[in-house]
């Protein structure tokens, strides 16, 4: 199989988990993200990132059009309010979790949770040994979120989100 055709077999993979696992929310529609999302993924990235950190529209466009990520998108009523991009690491045998995002007002409602499973059940369903990110070390609410879906800390970067704002390596190994 190509590298696009695995793409859309772990596209297909999130949106079958989305349907055999709803998350707990009225109205919750799932989707993966085409460039005609752009627009609702930039205004999210406003609200949840430092504006110097925060993945731009030349990334997006990127990461949706021509990488291996698959970006899971959750709206409400037409509203993007959470949403997840995933990078299988055939070599490290990893998923990366690129970006996770839930908008402020959706929060503390089980989104984060929800897209924290799907993470550790495509990693496994796709034979990957470990699912791993980075946080901003000040970001206490994503790292407790991490910590409570098994994530540990296997890494501080220094600096890593600008000066004298450090990050962490988070990861979850999987037994074979």
């Amino acid at each position: 199989m190509n590298q696009s055709g695995k793409k859309c077999q772990r596209d297909l993979d999130a949106l079958a988990y989305f349907f055999q696992n709803p998350p707990h929310l009225p109205g919750i529609k799932c989707k993966i993200a085409e460039l005609s999302d752009l627009p609702a993924l930039l205004h999210m990235e406003r609200y949840c990132f430092n504006p110097f950190l925060a993945f731009g529209r030349r990334r997006w466009r990127y990461l949706i059009a021509k990488s291996s990520c698959s970006t899971i998108l959750l709206f409400q009523q037409e509203t993007l309010v959470a949403y997840l991009c995933l990078l299988p690491h055939r070599g490290w045998q990893g998923l990366e979790i690129r970006s996770l995002a839930v908008h402020w007002l959706h929060r503390q409602k089980g989104l984060g949770r929800w897209l924290m499973h799907l993470s550790q059940s495509l990693a496994q369903q796709w034979h990957l040994k470990s699912l791993y990110l980075s946080v901003d070390c000040e970001n206490t609410a994503a790292r407790t979120l991490y910590q409570q879906s098994g994530l540990q800390t296997s890494a501080k970067l220094a600096d890593y989100y600008g000066m004298d704002r450090h990050g962490l390596r988070m990861r979850l190994d999987f037994r074979d």
